[in-house]
């Protein structure tokens, strides 16, 4: 009759703090190369009768204490937690009377001075021109007089332009010129222009078309008219030049 031997082996479990081996080879546990039995009682094949029911004690992880690691400290000691992220919400823009980086000979080759007044390089007093930009007067003494907002309009359609709306980064200001003129140009073209001089209480305006990131104008007309154009990047530099110039002249608002 056939009998059939069946070999079984152990993996080793690490449970309880012991580390437990089952059945082993002779080979490997004990270093006798003849024996290739695995088996879980005394063997048959070894003199020796070696038993290969072992079972080693293990030894438990050492785990350091606080005091005794200041890594394991600081880095028990940090916040995990998520944070959840809130986008900034724009804000308003209201003057802040910040430093200026600029110098005064840096900033003359943005500007010019025509018929006494200080202005952007590439602007005109032109009435057959569409303009908006600021410009400031210089006393005797080179210092600065007064910042100004002028507005200039050309087209074929009159507007009667009476009140100025700004839309800067999604915020309403706004402005009403004084001093407006009116006047026809060559053939269907008419002009109108405002220039009137800028105060304390347009410093949030002032200070807002120079720091912002995008502004709508809407030229406010009589009977519901308007004409709306966007402020170009070229005219934001314009209102920010003039203003630190008008700045490191002395002048104030």
């Amino acid at each position: 009759m056939e009998k059939k031997l069946t070999l079984t082996r152990l993996i080793p479990v690490i449970t309880s703090g012991l580390l437990l081996t089952g059945a082993t080879s002779c080979a490997s546990l004990f270093g006798n190369p003849n024996c290739h039995c695995t088996h879980a009682g005394p063997c048959q094949c070894c003199p020796d009768g070696h038993d290969g029911r072992v079972v080693v004690a293990h030894r438990p992880v050492q785990q350091d204490t606080v005091a005794e690691n200041p890594l394991l400290a600081e880095l028990l000691s940090k916040d995990y937690s998520l944070v959840q992220y809130m986008p900034e919400e724009p804000k308003r823009l209201v003057w802040v009377d910040d430093s200026i980086a600029e110098t005064v000979i840096g900033l003359q080759d943005f500007l010019k001075v025509s018929n006494g007044m200080v202005m952007p390089r590439d602007v005109t007093t032109d009435n057959t021109e569409n303009a908006l930009y600021f410009y400031f007067t210089e006393r005797a003494d080179g210092t600065a007089d007064q910042l100004r907002l002028r507005v200039q309009y050309y087209a074929d359609d009159p507007l009667r332009f009476e009140k100025l709306h700004f839309i800067i980064d999604g915020f309403d200001y706004y402005f009403t010129p004084t001093n407006i003129k009116r006047g026809k140009g060559k053939g269907i073209m008419i002009w109108e222009n405002s220039d009137d001089p800028l105060t304390t209480a347009d410093k949030d305006l002032v200070y807002a078309l120079t720091h912002c990131k995008w502004c709508q104008l809407k030229i406010m007309g009589a009977g519901g008219m308007q004409h709306v154009k966007m402020i170009s990047d070229s005219q934001f530099n314009d209102f920010y030049n003039t203003l630190q110039m008008f700045r490191l002249k002395g002048g104030k608002l």
